[in-house]
């Protein structure tokens, strides 16, 4: 008989859970925008989002839940942080 599942219990990086990530743009909702439509352009599943625009201050805050594995999750920072309005970008 074959077994059909790996010998090596499954890692919990390799399933996707929620997960949060902010990004701290320039350019007011200008930059906010280009990252909503980043996410919107390469079918990230946002289960929440929320957006910080503050006349008067360089910086906007995007954070997002978004169901990940940890190797998606990587690569959506890395994404985020290739942005030119994209200042920093973090997993909280």
């Amino acid at each position: 008989m074959t077994a059909l599942l790996s010998d090596r219990p499954a890692t919990p990086a390799a399933f996707p859970s929620h997960r949060r990530v902010t990004a701290y743009v320039a350019g007011g909702l200008d930059g906010v925008l280009r990252v909503v439509s980043m996410l919107r352009g390469r079918g990230y599943k946002v289960r929440d989002l929320s957006v910080q625009v503050c006349d008067g201050v360089v910086e906007s805050a995007v954070s997002c839940t978004v169901a990940l594995t940890a190797a998606e999750t990587t690569l959506l920072v890395q994404r985020l942080r290739r942005m030119p309005a994209v200042v920093s970008a973090d997993e909280v």
